[in-house]
């Protein structure tokens, strides 16, 4: 009986630090837009940079109804390199790089902003031994790269009018 008034206390005490400490979910992200259009290409983060614009409640429509910003998707790119090798000759180590090109302009301006890059880069050892494991570790650390990418371009159009 004791030992179950004493885990209730302990329970509710830890309840009451949690909430006391300023802990919170991390809600929607402020963004000054709430029409883009995305133009260009279609790029493999595409899909997915429109389900995150759609919960942060953005919507995306056409260019001819006026968005408040317009991003024009130019290009992706990926690149793999060898960094280092095995006394034997054997990759022991690669680089990869995921780019993203793009431009804005928002309502108030007449002219599309310079071009812009989003680069990101991961190294990852390799195995010939492991050959499915690492094969399946750099499809991961693509699709890494790109939801970063979609992050870096989300933050820089959340501060374009501020």
């Amino acid at each position: 009986m004791m030992n179950t008034i004493y885990e209730k206390f302990i329970t509710l005490f830890m309840l009451l630090m949690i909430t006391s400490c300023g802990f919170h979910l991390r809600g929607m992200t402020e963004i000054s837009f709430k029409t883009i259009s995305l133009e260009g290409k279609e790029l493999s983060f595409t899909k997915n940079l429109k389900k995150t614009l759609a919960s942060n409640k953005v919507a995306i429509i056409l260019p001819t109804e006026n968005p408040e910003l317009r991003i024009e998707l130019l290009s992706e790119e990926s690149e793999k390199r060898i960094l280092s090798l095995s006394g034997q000759g054997l990759v022991r180590e690669f680089e990869i790089f995921y780019r993203v090109r793009y431009r804005i302009k928002t309502i108030d301006s007449e002219t599309w902003s310079q071009e812009n890059i989003i680069e990101t880069r991961r190294d990852f050892t390799f195995s010939d031994s492991n050959l499915i494991g690492k094969e399946e570790e750099e499809r991961q650390l693509n699709e890494s790269m790109r939801n970063e990418a979609i992050t870096n371009l989300f933050n820089q159009i959340q501060h374009t009018n501020k």
